[in-house]
């Protein structure tokens, strides 16, 4: 864009910058607001026309050549940027959040989400650019002295040999079927006393349903895990870790024993 295009930019922005101080310091100080909510709107409303001007007068001194244009252009550039910073403090303590919606206001000024990108103004990095060279040869130094230091030996995972690895998966098999055997036998236990106490007690003071309820539930209980036992028999033999009932098992220890059967007097309720 051309020089006159610059200075069009300055003019829009400086104007409004003038009807900004007219909204903000009226000749007649309003009365103070009560209500957040419209206190809030408020503020946001000066941060997102502020913003806009930031934008418009960061480009003007970013191109501009003149360098007297150049120094006001910098200095109304710093304090809007001040006034900007001003508001985001006030809209922070006032909503006790860093983070605000500007939708409304978005849409009555017919701006874009993208015009509320703040800049960061070109010339922090070209007014420190000396400032950030020696940073980055210094940098460059530290790294260049760090070069005869050994690096981090990298650490590999140990690749198991498979006789290893199937012994490690039939220890943990075997702790799994040991927890199995240790709960079957403490439900055996539990059986076999309730069992006990069924033949103590006396039979005619259980009501027929309620014996018949009792029955059923043992002999569910015991269908079910002699089912279970059935098929977990039979993912061992899958897996080679048993024998089936057409091979003998070499060293093989009793089976656990049955839980009692459900022809004695029903434990009592």
């Amino acid at each position: 864009m051309s020089h006159s295009t610059y200075g069009r930019m300055w003019t829009e922005a400086q104007g409004a910058l003038q009807d900004m101080l007219e909204e903000e310091l009226p000749a007649v100080p309003p009365r103070p607001q009560k209500d957040r909510l419209l206190v809030f709107q408020t503020l946001a409303t000066f941060y997102v026309k502020y913003l806009q001007i930031l934008r418009s007068l960061e480009a003007v001194y970013d191109q501009m050549v003149h360098p007297q244009k150049r120094r006001v252009v910098r200095h109304v550039l710093d304090g809007v940027t001040g006034r900007l910073l001003e508001l985001k403090n006030e809209m922070v303590e006032l909503e006790f959040s860093e983070f605000h919606y500007y939708d409304d206001i978005l849409q009555d000024l017919k701006l874009t989400p993208g015009d509320l990108e703040v800049p960061i103004p070109r010339y922090f990095v070209s007014e420190k650019l000396r400032v950030l060279r020696e940073r980055e040869k210094l940098l460059a130094q530290i790294l260049a002295r760090g070069e005869h230091l050994d690096p981090a030996p990298e650490v590999r995972a140990r690749a198991l040999p498979i006789d290893e690895a199937v012994r490690l998966v039939q220890v943990s098999e075997r702790a799994r079927q040991g927890r199995l055997r240790a709960s079957f036998m403490k439900e055996i236990r539990r059986e076999e006393e309730r069992y006990r106490q069924g033949r103590n007690c006396n039979g005619d003071t259980l009501d027929p349903n309620a014996a018949a309820t009792l029955i059923q539930k043992v002999w569910l209980g015991y269908s079910t895990r002699k089912r279970m036992k059935k098929e977990r028999l039979e993912e061992m033999v899958f897996l080679g870790m048993a024998y089936g009932s057409r091979r003998a098992a070499p060293n093989r220890g009793p089976d656990p024993p049955e839980p009692p059967g459900v022809s004695g007097t029903p434990p009592c309720g």
